[in-house]
């Protein structure tokens, strides 16, 4: 392999190296990236939707009582240093003035041995830490313990014109710790200065008082803010817990729990709330439950129209509007003869077995029932919701029923029970519809030439037929999704020309198999029940 053979392939592998390096921190970057959006995606569905008022309680008495607390120690400590430091100027000013006068004569006379007594004596005492004796031109004479150094005796002492102390501090070499406050005074004779005299006092003291002091502040805080802490919290806990009984009670509301009672009892502005809350929740479910019941007495539809409107109570008149819907008749054939064979408890459980099962089938169609008039129901469809497929709604409602009525009477037989059969009737046109009745009794239903038209039709057929009209039959896409016969000719009472009735054989529709699952679900439910 030549030179240039060997440099290119070195510079592949260093280029595809650097791809892979480059790769590696694309990748990197990405998994961070993604490792960033799961972190924030976490705490945004951690974080609060708010703080609770016990948790904002104890943080602001906590940070009350930690700011009334060091706000005290700071008073206290420089209270107690100002005091310490008057004391120690005290003490060393009026010390200091009596060892001038003490020394001054052995000084004059240059009695080395009385002025060695004279410092040693003092510096046995605790309290003083050095003491120096010193000739007009700053010579040291004498001394014993820490004094400062030779060589700031004249800054010291260079304006120090009268008996007054002059402070300095400075630090022990040996120790390093150790802090020390001097205090120098000049010897007069006849207003001549002699020499000078130095007192040093241990200023340790003075820091080991305020470092304790400061430290004594700093755990009385903590303990404070501990106590703070876990007192403001049980008291916000104790402040709060009406809040969030309210809260919960209007969660609770909003849920649609009206039967929710606050249980607690105050004398206060929220004692009062609580009560109100009590009362609206029992209201609200007052008004569920006469929604519950009002809805039984008539249909879903009506009752949710009824209560939609009622914010126009005032304004409810009698009187409807004309509308395009569909009524079914469905007749039992043979009640009367049969209820008299019958104890009223059973002719009850018949009709109330019979006509829930219908009324399954009939929400099923999106119909509702309007009434039950003894062994028959009336049912309309396409109103008060309008939607256009209510012709054959009504149609396939009433083939739905015939199919569950002659399955309900094979088992009726199979158990020796006579069978029930119903004649159905269906039209659709033109009719009425709103509140009948008086001012203060009125119903929602449906009145006209249609509906009468459909309650005669479910006469003139035979049991267990759904009859429609001819005119029925003129109803946009009916005939395309159901299959009839002609059932013949009347002449009805209050119609100048016979009426051509047809007979519902079949439903041609898709929707034909969805109704026989629900007739299936129907009668396992009513079986169910019924055991």
């Amino acid at each position: 392999m030549s030179r240039q053979q060997k440099t290119d392939h070195a510079l592949e592998r260093i280029a595809t190296a650097l791809l892979d390096v480059a790769g590696w921190l694309r990748e990197h970057r990405r998994s961070m990236r993604t490792q960033r959006q799961a972190m924030f995606a976490w705490w945004e569905r951690q974080r609060p939707d708010f703080i609770p008022i016990a948790i904002k309680l104890s943080l602001f008495f906590s940070l009350l009582i930690a700011a009334g607390m060091v706000g005290l120690g700071f008073v206290v400590g420089t209270q107690q240093a100002g005091q310490l430091n008057e004391q120690i100027d005290k003490f060393g000013t009026t010390l200091i003035q009596r060892m001038a006068e003490t020394s001054r004569e052995p000084l004059l006379a240059n009695d080395t041995l009385n002025l060695e007594l004279i410092v040693n004596t003092l510096t046995d005492d605790t309290n003083i830490d050095g003491a120096a004796i010193f000739s007009d031109e700053y010579r040291l004479v004498v001394k014993a313990g820490h004094i400062p150094p030779g060589r700031l005796i004249p800054e010291l002492s260079q304006d120090v014109t009268s008996p007054e102390q002059i402070k300095w501090d400075m630090r022990d070499i040996s120790q390093g710790e150790n802090i020390f406050v001097s205090f120098i005074s000049p010897i007069k004779f006849h207003d001549i200065t002699v020499g000078y005299v130095l007192l040093s006092f241990d200023h340790t003291v003075l820091t080991k008082a305020r470092r304790e002091t400061i430290t004594t502040v700093i755990l009385a805080t903590l303990l404070m803010l501990l106590v703070a802490i876990v007192a403001s919290f049980y008291l916000g806990r104790r402040l709060t817990r009406p809040i969030e009984q309210l809260l919960a009670a209007s969660h609770a509301f909003s849920e649609g729990k009206f039967e929710y009672r606050i249980r607690d009892k105050r004398n206060d502005e929220l004692g009062v709330l609580m009560q109100s809350l009590n009362a609206m929740g029992e209201g609200l479910h007052r008004k569920e439950q006469v929604e519950q019941v009002f809805s039984r007495y008539v249909s879903p539809q009506v009752a949710k129209q009824a209560i939609s409107d009622l914010d126009k109570m005032e304004s409810l008149q009698l009187g409807g509007r004309h509308v395009n819907a569909s009524v079914l008749f469905a007749d039992i054939v043979g009640f009367t003869s049969m209820s008299e064979n019958m104890e009223p408890q059973q002719v009850s459980e018949l009709l109330n077995l019979y006509f829930s099962n219908i009324a399954e089938a009939v929400r099923f169609c999106q119909g509702h029932i309007d009434k039950f008039m003894g062994d028959c129901a009336m049912i309309v469809f396409g109103v008060p919701e309008e939607y256009e497929q209510h012709p054959f709604n009504a149609v396939a409602c009433g083939w739905m029923i015939t199919q569950m009525i002659d399955v309900m009477n094979r088992q009726r037989i199979r158990n020796e029970l006579p069978a029930v059969e119903f004649r159905i009737g269906v039209n659709s046109g033109t009719m009425l519809a709103g509140n009948m009745g008086s001012a203060d009794r009125m119903e929602y239903t449906v009145v006209g030439d249609a509906v009468n038209l459909a309650s005669r039709l479910s006469h003139a057929g035979d049991p267990g037929q759904v009859i429609l009209s001819a005119e029925m039959l003129l109803q946009p896409t009916l005939c395309e999704r159901i299959s009839y016969t002609p059932h013949g000719t009347i002449q009805l009472r209050g119609k100048k020309e016979p009426v051509t009735l047809y007979v519902v054989e079949e439903i041609e529709d898709k929707f034909r198999e969805e109704m026989m699952q629900e007739i299936r679900k129907i009668l396992v439910r009513s079986a169910t029940v019924a055991a």
